[in-house]
């Protein structure tokens, strides 16, 4: 099974659902990735201080899914960017790990609720634990931050 798992990290740690954003640390940051495999393609948020995830499904189809991956991710979040990877598998999930870890990443996958594999760092465990307010169509703007810290 081909699939792209396209994985950006943060230099932030957010919460979703309590409106806020920290500096990121090494075991705790924000991260915007991308996925596609034969049934689609989605993009998921992580909000790592209540390991919240988002997953917005993009449909069947998108041309290049880098390529969008990229420019949206730096419109929405280059000022807090600090890392990409591009990950390709024709293994399905067991490529994937083995690209990760070539890349001296965790290995560690999860599963959304919808079906949806994402990236996670190890000992830690992601599940939708809130609702985003704004649909697909809105480009996924950054979260508005209380009291204007980064």
């Amino acid at each position: 099974m081909n699939s792209t798992l396209v994985i950006f990290f943060l230099s932030v740690q957010g919460s979703y659902i309590g409106n806020t954003e920290a500096p990121a640390t090494e075991e705790a940051f924000d991260t915007v990735q991308f996925y596609s495999d034969e049934r689609g393609c989605w993009r998921i948020k992580t909000y790592a201080t209540d390991q919240d995830v988002h997953v917005w499904s993009l449909g069947k189809d998108v041309a290049d899914l880098v390529a969008l991956a990229r420019s949206n991710t730096e419109k929405h979040y280059g000022d807090v960017l600090t890392e990409g990877y591009i990950i390709k598998s024709e293994e399905g999930t067991d490529g994937l790990r083995r690209e990760l870890a070539a890349r001296g990443l965790s290995t560690h996958l999860e599963i959304a609720d919808s079906g949806v594999l994402f990236w996670v760092p190890e000992g830690t465990h992601y599940r939708s634990k809130s609702k985003p307010k704004q649909g697909p169509k809105s480009q996924h703007p950054r979260q508005p931050r209380r009291g204007g810290s980064k």
